[in-house]
């Protein structure tokens, strides 16, 4: 797989369910030696903001794009990073350093559910 030009998160979850929010890598980030990071938080620096959930911290997590694939990173969060078993939809296996993440898959960051999608 080449490196994206975009990703799309699809807010799936609180009061901007169904909002997708796109990031392209000339205008949200350069990316260097093949590495596109995403910053996840509640604080307006963060290139995906989510203000409205208390349960976020204010840098919360990352979505990086390295060795070919996305990858979701907590950050020492408070509420934790969790993504959507593959098993059993009704567990969520909270991220302990970093996981990968496909298409589809979705995740939740305090409490707010977000999923990845192709922009492409």
């Amino acid at each position: 797989m080449t490196q994206p030009q975009r990703i799309q998160i699809m807010i799936m979850s609180g009061v901007e369910d169904g909002t997708p929010l796109t990031f392209s890598q000339d205008r949200d980030g350069l990316p260097s030696e093949n590495v596109w990071t995403l910053t996840i938080g509640r604080r307006e620096d963060n290139d995906l903001c989510l203000r409205n959930d208390t349960f976020i911290s204010r840098q919360h997590a990352n979505l990086v794009w390295r060795e070919k694939h996305w990858w979701l990173e907590d950050l020492n969060s408070t509420n934790g990073t969790f993504v959507e078993n593959e098993r059993d939809i009704f567990i969520d296996e909270k991220v302990m350093d970093r996981v990968r993440v496909i298409e589809g898959q979705l995740f939740r960051i305090g409490r707010t559910w977000l999923r990845h999608q192709s922009a492409e």
